[in-house]
């Protein structure tokens, strides 16, 4: 099964075999549904925590936060880019373009504002539901 929808959601409840073994069987197409889904996820959660305007401090020490405990080796995901993948998801700054950087960056922090929420299931559906929709709608990269 290659379906980005369960790939994403296999990530997010920790199910980390199904996750990658979905993966492995991703189309071209497959990968850039998961994209589009893993940054309308990512939208979402950082509107459910974050708001536009506010102080940078917090967003700084999430995305600290975030890399100590998802960043293994400390080098994936680059402190700047992960910044500036929230301050679009606010509307403060432009979409960052994708790529491996952004779509690592991506996964990090959502997992982190997913876990920093302690989510039961149904919440966490509702998040992959409304990324779903967000993108149905064209919305992920915009404010």
């Amino acid at each position: 099964m290659t379906d980005p929808h369960a790939a994403l959601r296999g990530l997010l409840t920790g199910r980390l075999r199904g996750h990658e073994r979905r993966l492995r069987g991703f189309t071209e197409a497959d990968w850039l549904r998961y994209a589009d889904l893993l940054a309308g996820a990512l939208l979402v959660a950082v509107r459910r925590r974050f708001v536009a305007g506010q102080d940078r401090a917090p967003v700084i020490r999430f995305v600290a936060s975030a890399r100590e405990r998802y960043d293994v080796t400390g080098c994936d995901v680059d402190p700047v880019l992960a910044e500036a993948l929230v301050w679009a998801a606010l509307g403060e700054r432009p979409p960052v373009p994708d790529g491996a950087a952004a779509t690592v960056a991506r996964t990090v922090l959502l997992l982190g504002l997913l876990e920093d929420e302690g989510l039961t299931d149904s919440e966490r559906d509702g998040v992959l539901a409304a990324a779903a929709n967000s993108t149905a709608q064209g919305a992920v990269h915009e404010p």
